[in-house]
């Protein structure tokens, strides 16, 4: 008799234990998808976006290069490339240094590149906003920067605007638009 409620005990026992690790096998393996979901997603352009709205950003010179770093997660950062061409266009004509020169911006993720973006130095470096957008409208040009693009967002975080305190002075003095 005591042999089998011996079993019967080591039956239930098993039993139960079966069904609780079942049970914790499954919430751990959802837990490990949700966790892995949220680091993929972490890992995007998207993301990015959201940090150089929500995140302070810590300017360090790097290799001899300005680089920009999340103080939320230090592996996205910004980095500014080498000097480019001569760049001119009407919107750029309007400063009394006429050296303007193009230079890219990258968005590096994980030291990996992501995004390029191009921004020129105005009035001979005192000023560094990004690439406006151009339109024709009776056959006349307009430059306008959108200030929800992430041209903009990356400008907030890196821009020079000498005299003009912000893009929306530059804006003033390059003829340019700012839209939403």
């Amino acid at each position: 008799m005591e042999i089998l409620i011996l079993i019967i005990g080591a039956a239930i026992g098993w039993g139960i234990t079966h069904k609780y690790a079942e049970k914790s096998s499954k919430e751990n393996k959802e837990l490990i998808d949700e966790l892995s979901q949220g680091i993929k997603e972490s890992n995007t352009l998207k993301y990015f976006e959201v940090l150089l709205v929500n995140s302070k950003w810590q300017k360090e010179h790097i290799n001899h290069r300005e680089v920009w770093i999340a103080e939320d997660n230090n592996t996205f950062q910004i980095q500014s490339g080498d000097e480019g061409d001569e760049f001119h266009e009407s919107w750029t004509e309007m400063y009394p240094d006429q050296n303007t020169r193009r230079y890219p911006v990258y968005l590096k993720i994980d030291n990996s590149i992501v995004k390029e973006l191009d921004f020129i130095s105005l009035d001979g470096g005192r000023i560094f906003v990004p690439m406006p957008d151009k339109t024709v409208e009776n056959n006349n040009v307009k430059y306008l920067w959108n200030l929800n693009s992430l041209e903009v967002k990356v400008c907030k975080v890196i821009g020079h605007y000498y005299i003009y305190r912000n893009l929306a002075g530059v804006a003033r003095m390059s003829k340019a638009e700012l839209v939403e």
